[in-house]
């Protein structure tokens, strides 16, 4: 099934896939419990390698790619988020998604922002799976931190000619690219490397609904209002 999923059924295939993968590992230890067992070597294993292989595509993720490059961010906000995302694969055909630091770590949302427009902090993904991890729940990916050159883990190894189009030179002689588009798609809201260098964060993908099918729960908590304060 994994072979299918990732097209590795041709004979020119040009890596085998390993059992002993850490992102495979990961996934046979999901479970009804958690995504992984406690005290799971696997975990820190993926993550080492989550920093540590090389990438060899990326990609915007699938939602982004399902808008078409429309501009209408009524219809992208609830698919995408607000957080420009993209999809990193590694050398042993695993695969996260990597959110590009936008602020600096002690840089604070101002009063007046509006909500749509706050602060996109991409070490809160990390925090959020070590919390989750430290109250047993396990429900969170595996997440970590990752420098990123943007020119050659990026640039230079995606197919789509829509994301090798926004990629641009600023007058800091900064590498930068930006979306086209989640929900903020224009070259002011760019995220930039120092010069090729750029924090994100890696979140481990979760087996693909072919492989495994499962229900999707939307949040309870998470209601839409209309500006005249009626629910929707």
């Amino acid at each position: 099934l994994y072979r299918e999923e990732l097209n590795l059924t041709s004979p020119a295939a040009p890596l085998p896939l390993r059992p002993e993968a850490s992102w495979l590992q990961f996934h046979l230890g999901i479970s009804r419990d958690g995504l992984y067992p406690r005290s799971s070597p696997t975990v820190n294993r993926l993550l080492r390698d989550m920093q540590d292989f090389t990438t060899i595509s990326a990609d915007y993720s699938q939602d982004e790619k399902a808008l078409l490059g429309a501009c209408d961010c009524s219809q992208i906000v609830k698919p995408s988020g607000v957080h420009l995302k993209l999809v990193l694969r590694f050398q042993d055909f695993g695969k996260a998604m990597f959110k590009p630091m936008r602020q600096k770590r002690e840089e604070e949302t101002p009063e007046d922002f509006f909500y749509f427009v706050d602060f996109q902090r991409h070490n809160a993904e990390i925090a959020a799976f070590h919390l989750d991890r430290i109250l047993d729940f396990r429900r969170v990916p595996p997440t970590v931190g990752r420098l990123i050159n943007v020119t050659k883990e990026i640039l230079e190894v995606t197919k789509n000619e829509i994301l090798q189009s926004v990629f641009f030179v600023s007058p800091a002689s900064n590498v930068c690219f930006f979306a086209k588009c989640p929900y903020m798609c224009k070259t002011e809201y760019a995220v930039c490397g120092n010069p090729h260098l750029l924090e994100g964060s890696l979140s481990a993908f979760l087996p693909s609904l072919n492989l495994a099918p499962r229900l999707s729960i939307p949040n309870p908590w998470i209601r839409s209002y209309s500006f005249d304060g009626k629910e929707e």
